[in-house]
């Protein structure tokens, strides 16, 4: 299957593919990433601009592992913005787009997880 987020291949070689740890890095991920994703959520809608930088740069580097770089490169953008204090109705925006990006990762997760 083609994925449009993750990337097999990336999630292999990281994990050396072993696909015991494979599953279990991918297990984590999916209660990880909600948390994270709720986190960021609330540092959005507080509105505190080091926050919502440090949530966003917290969940990049699981994006890497996963090799999601659309959607590392979106949270970096989130994160830059945070950092220099851009219109919170710009950061909401990235935000908005960020989250349905996630939830359809998990859902690509879902199904790698279950095919491997």
């Amino acid at each position: 299957m083609q994925y449009r987020l993750i990337n097999p291949s990336v999630i292999k070689e990281n994990l050396m593919n072993n696909e015991e740890l494979i599953f279990q890095f991918l297990s984590l991920y999916q209660e990880q990433i909600p948390l994270d994703l709720q986190a960021l959520k609330e540092a959005t809608t507080s509105g505190v601009h080091i926050e919502i930088a440090n949530k966003a740069h917290h969940i990049k580097p699981t994006m890497e592992y996963i090799g999601a770089h659309t959607l590392r490169e979106k949270l970096q953008k989130l994160e830059y913005a945070g950092k220099n204090g851009a219109e919170i109705l710009h950061i909401h925006t990235l935000f908005l787009d960020i989250e349905n990006e996630i939830l359809t990762l998990l859902q690509e997760i879902a199904d790698y997880k279950q095919r491997t």
